[in-house]
């Protein structure tokens, strides 16, 4: 797994070698760690303005009890903000990288690395929607989710080689 990471970032700016299933699966289980990590921060740093807002639910209109808990995930403030605006710059700094790891894993399933770019086009939707919140974009959010779908189950097919490798033929490093 850590040789895995590495590898990812070593090899941050490469489109051109390939990627194997365990090399483009293991980062990804970091990544998801590591995002799973950082919004149980975000989380738990929510919970004691949402106990306050539910406090004063007895006082409030049921409008206005949901409009301050949307304005809670909306518009973080505070340390929530700087744990929302973190999340995001992670999200920016491994963009590039994982557009990279996919186009190799791709590559190496014998299929177009262009769909990497579709993925990389998903990945900064979910940043860019974190901060503004337009209804136009809030349409996409399906498509781009089925986007992301749709590359994950075509980084999971096997590798397949051209006519003129033998099959340990390729070189992963």
């Amino acid at each position: 797994m850590i040789q895995a990471y590495k590898k990812y970032w070593k090899k941050a700016g490469d489109y051109k070698t390939y990627a194997s299933r365990s090399d483009y699966w293991w980062v990804f289980l970091v990544n998801v760690i590591i995002f799973a990590l950082l919004n149980m921060i975000h989380f738990f740093m929510m919970i004691p303005q949402a106990a306050k807002i539910l406090n004063q639910a007895s006082t409030l209109s049921q409008a206005e009890l949901q409009k301050r808990i949307l304005d809670l995930s909306f518009n973080p403030t505070g340390s929530t903000l700087i744990i929302v605006i973190l999340i995001a710059l992670v999200g920016l700094i491994i963009l590039l990288p994982n557009i990279s790891l996919t186009a190799r894993r791709l590559l190496d399933a014998g299929l177009p690395r262009w769909f990497a770019l579709l993925f990389g086009v998903s990945a900064l939707y979910g940043i860019v929607v974190r901060f503004i919140q337009i209804d136009f974009l809030s349409n996409f959010g399906l498509l781009f989710n089925l986007i992301t779908l749709v590359v994950y189950v075509l980084c999971l097919f096997p590798s397949k080689y051209g006519k003129d490798e033998a099959d340990d033929s390729r070189l992963y490093e």
